[in-house]
């Protein structure tokens, strides 16, 4: 997956901008998290015999100009759900990134081998950078800030996660021009109570590179 090398990132935080058009875009399939890695007792009863991701395809675009990178994600939603109350739950999304080469992406990585994860949720207003070391230990840092913004149109979200290249933080993923990362991609589906470990991901990681 490529990040094109682009004149100014700026245009594209707009997630309906037509420069987004220019950039190529991959499909990636997404599946269900197994009811059996839930990490509540409850949850994996509750939703034996339910559908967990519902979402089972994200587009994926991306570019930088060399000091801040931009992913758009675009996929099918007929409900736009915003809303975090008592049995309702908001849409989201995550571009998630490997800490080490062979972190596990199903369980957002293990005690020694994090992720870092982009975060949009549609209650939010802005995204959240987060770093976790399993299944429900993901927690948000302050220092590597993420931009966000979103739309929903006709039965359709599209999200623009942005951050700068280069930021603090140990367990923040490195990005530069000419250099390949790994990446997934996590949705969650509010109208189908999705949240926490409820959730749609791609099995596998992607090599994204920067452009030079």
């Amino acid at each position: 997956m490529l990040v094109k090398k682009v004149p100014n990132v700026t245009a594209l935080l707009d997630p309906g901008a037509k420069a987004w058009r220019k950039v190529d875009r991959e499909v990636v399939d997404l599946y269900g998290m197994p009811v059996h890695l839930q990490t509540s007792r409850y949850v994996r009863t509750v939703w034996a015999d339910k559908l967990i991701g519902k979402v089972r395809a994200v587009s994926v675009r991306a570019a930088h100009d060399g000091e801040r990178v931009a992913v758009q994600m675009e996929w099918n939603d007929e409900a736009k759900n915003t809303e975090f109350a008592e049995r309702k739950f908001p849409d989201a999304a995550a571009v998630v990134f490997a800490g080490s080469a062979d972190a596990p992406l199903v369980t957002f990585g293990t005690a020694d081998k994090p992720v870092n994860a982009w975060y949009w949720r549609a209650d939010l207003a802005e995204g959240e950078n987060l770093v976790a070391h399993g299944l429900g230990t993901d927690r948000n840092t302050d220092d590597a800030p993420i931009a966000s913004r979103a739309q929903w149109e006709d039965g359709r979200w599209t999200v623009v996660l942005s951050r700068p290249l280069k930021v603090k933080g140990a367990e923040n993923v490195k990005l530069s021009a000419g250099k390949s990362v790994k990446v997934g991609f996590t949705v969650w589906e509010g109208e189908n109570q999705e949240r926490g470990d409820l959730r749609s991901y791609s099995r596998q990681w992607r090599e994204l590179t920067l452009e030079a």
